[in-house]
């Protein structure tokens, strides 16, 4: 065991946090396990008060803040997530917030900001989470208010150090930890407790291609600023990690690896329909990394951080429905039928002999390119593979004109 005066201090840390944050599940995956090769338990901090782990760090910081530092009101920047558990924070703690997040941030995210603190000021600012952190330094200065970072700050990694803490109560004998990186809050308390407590424990981060400046600086061993392309990772989403983060990571991180939005895609309808868990891009960028094997790894125990559920509605939507046609499970196709009685329900019903579900049915009369007693008809139908469609096709083809649409 390393320093022991570090560990009894986020033991204490932990013990203060007790009545305000969960202590989440370990669960086991037998689901994931089996597709790895390896022994799979996922860290839900998805089901974390305020739906992502961020509360453990923004509680840590506002519960240390002065009385001078609480009276003038805090603010800081936001891709959503730390900005809701700094609202809800300020609630608790009656303090004037002012959360500063992208303008394309994801709606649910900033909804639930105003809802955890009413009387708080929701600013919207510019492409990124980088644009929104500039501002929001600037009306700080303006308005002398007390910033809160986001994962650039000693009392918000220790708050989320108290994950480490739990893994290692829950599972003393892991031996591998997967997590993603944005600005390096996450990883740097987990590693920095885990590491500390038992160094042969190995803690990968995972960071979306589109946002990789932590693996770059991990690389060249010096802070470096990448531009971010856009993700479904927008919770990890930044140009250049922090100071105090990346000097952890250079300390305590063993490997950093890549996903991609396909990967990360797939991983959260996996877990929504294998695992019934609810997980926004951020959340399931671990599970990717693990899933796909981007190290290889057998017969070994690893623990997978959840980080947030907080999905938008809209985007869940295009998942599933991408997911399902990749699968071959959701086809849509477009024919052209005699504008007649009768005619529909003639394709309907071979598309009913052969299992098909419908799931829409849309008619276009006015394109120019029809003749007048004509109807161009699109059908959506649910299927059971690639299969199953080439069998409807088949069939369907010999009497119509079928674009896969």
């Amino acid at each position: 065991m390393g320093d022991q005066k570090y560990i009894e201090q986020i033991k204490k840390i932990r013990e203060e946090l007790a009545d305000i944050i969960h202590y989440t599940i370990l669960d086991k995956s037998n689901t994931f396990s089996r597709m790895c090769g390896n022994e799979v338990y996922l860290k839900l901090e998805n089901t974390q008060r305020t739906g992502s782990f961020k509360i453990r760090g923004a509680y840590n910081k506002v519960s240390r803040l002065s009385e001078k530092e609480r009276e003038k009101g805090i603010i800081t920047a936001s891709a959503g997530n730390h900005g809701q558990a700094v609202a809800y924070a300020a609630k608790l703690f009656n303090i004037k917030s002012t959360i500063v997040v992208p303008e394309g941030a994801p709606i649910v995210k900033i909804e639930a900001i105003k809802n955890y603190n009413p009387n708080g000021k929701v600013i919207e600012h510019g492409e990124k989470y980088d644009d929104a952190y500039q501002k929001a330094l600037e009306i700080k200065e303006n308005e002398d208010l007390t910033f809160i970072h986001a994962y650039d700050d000693i009392d918000v990694i220790n708050g989320q150090a108290t994950i480490g803490l739990e893994i290692l109560e829950q599972m003393p004998d892991v031996d591998y930890i997967f997590c993603p990186i944005g600005g390096g809050g996450l990883i740097s308390g987990i590693s920095s407790y885990c590491k500390e407590y038992k160094k042969d424990i190995k803690i990968i981060g995972v960071e979306s291609e589109n946002a990789a400046s932590m693996l770059e600086s991990f690389k060249k061993k010096k802070l470096t600023t990448l531009p971010v392309k856009d993700t479904i990772c927008d919770g990890i989403a930044v140009k250049q990690p922090g100071s105090t983060t990346f000097e952890k990571i250079n300390k305590y991180v063993d490997e950093i690896v890549l996903v991609s939005d396909e990967e990360v895609a797939n991983a959260i309808l996996l877990l929504l329909e294998r695992a019934k868990t609810f997980v926004e891009g951020a959340g399931a960028a671990a599970l990717a990394a693990v899933l796909n094997n981007t190290i290889k790894l057998q017969d070994k125990k690893i623990v997978v951080i959840i980080s947030g559920g907080n999905l938008t509605p809209n985007l869940i939507n295009r998942i599933i429905s991408k997911g399902l046609i990749k699968e071959g499970r959701l086809l849509k196709i477009k024919t052209k039928l005699p504008d007649i009685p009768g005619a529909l329900i003639k394709i309907l019903e071979i598309i009913a002999k052969e299992k098909g579900n419908i799931v829409s049915i849309i008619h276009e009369r006015a394109r120019l390119e029809l003749e007048y007693q004509q109807t161009d008809v699109i059908i959506e139908l649910e299927t059971r593979n690639f299969e199953h469609i080439d069998q409807i096709l088949s069939i369907l083809k010999k009497q119509y004109e079928v674009e896969i649409l």
